[in-house]
């Protein structure tokens, strides 16, 4: 009998792996930098791959911000409250109202001014009057609102840009501001150097809802358009 010799099949040996995978092919590319078109957000995450590729290299690129927009308006919003208390006086716009309550505060407590200075200060994306004047700097205890006033105006014509109208709403009980709203008004008009027909105030009642309404607290809104020089 022929002797017979096995024959074993080998299979064939896998390549040992390396880690890196392979290069993708041309067709493979195409379809992946397609893809990047179609769906934003993975370029997105494609490039932010790349910036943290380049800052473990080392190679961090500046980031520049832009620079601030120049703005032919600004809208600015200014709100105010304080609680009245008897023996105190009542200065609204800076003129003393006569009333048995008046305005607790760290300075002359002029709910119509304070907010106002907001208001031109929220305007020009600055730092509210508590921080400019802070209550905890003894030099403003007492000090008469009109200061507040005429360094938001000063601080708004050093940005380039003039009031171009306002408009204040007080909320009170008592005392009825009607014999005294011109008064008031005249006062801010010089104060914002601005004409009477750009500044307008109106006076409301709260029909005896909560501290506003019972006489305890007095509040202040007030509006500003500031246009470019």
């Amino acid at each position: 009998m022929a002797s017979s010799s096995s024959v074993f099949l080998r299979s064939p040996t896998a390549p040992k792996s390396t880690g890196i995978p392979p290069p993708l092919s041309l067709p493979l590319a195409s379809a992946f930098s397609n893809s990047l078109r179609l769906h934003p957000r993975r370029s997105l995450t494609a490039a932010a791959a790349l910036q943290v590729e380049k800052q473990d290299s080392g190679k961090l690129e500046p980031v520049h911000s832009p620079p601030p927009p120049s703005l032919p308006f600004r809208v600015g919003h200014g709100f105010d409250l304080h609680r009245l208390e008897p023996g105190l006086p009542l200065i609204i716009g800076g003129i003393a109202i006569p009333h048995d309550r008046g305005c607790e505060a760290h300075s002359d407590g002029d709910v119509l001014l304070h907010c106002v200075v907001d208001a031109i200060l929220g305007a020009l994306g600055l730092p509210d009057i508590g921080q400019i004047f802070p209550d905890s700097d003894p030099k403003w205890k007492g000090a008469a609102s009109s200061v507040f006033v005429r360094e938001a105006v000063k601080l708004m014509h050093e940005a380039g840009y003039e009031l171009g109208n306002l408009d204040a709403t007080l909320i009170l009980q008592r005392p009825k501001l009607s014999p005294h709203k011109e008064a008031i008004r005249s006062n801010l008009c010089d104060l914002l150097g601005a004409h009477p027909s750009v500044v307008n105030l109106k006076a409301k009642t709260h029909e005896k809802v909560d501290s506003l309404g019972e006489n305890r607290s007095i509040a202040a809104h007030t509006v500003v358009l500031l246009s470019r020089k």
